[in-house]
């Protein structure tokens, strides 16, 4: 089988240079302190928007495309609120 292969390597690319099969405790950490200090992880709503927009990076084009729809997103209800009482 497929699986009893010594020629083939495992597939799925290292996340981060870090091996897949590495505990989570080892893996690095991107939350803001802020957002340890309140206990959020990926694991909560709020949490999962705020891993997620934190692991963009500003120098990619689509990275920066996704930060101006999330903006627009979590914005427009505001705005909509603000005009609806003016």
């Amino acid at each position: 089988m497929f699986f009893e292969r010594d020629d083939v390597d495992r597939a799925g690319p290292a996340h981060f240079g870090i091996h897949p099969d590495a505990f989570a405790a080892e893996r690095p950490d991107r939350r803001p302190e802020e957002a340890k200090r309140m206990g959020l992880s990926r694991h909560t709503e709020e949490g999962a928007v705020l891993s997620f927009a934190s692991s963009l990076d500003r120098g990619k084009p689509g990275h920066r495309m996704i930060a101006w729809v999330l903006l627009v997103t979590f914005a427009a209800p505001a705005i909509y609120t603000l005009f609806a009482l003016l």
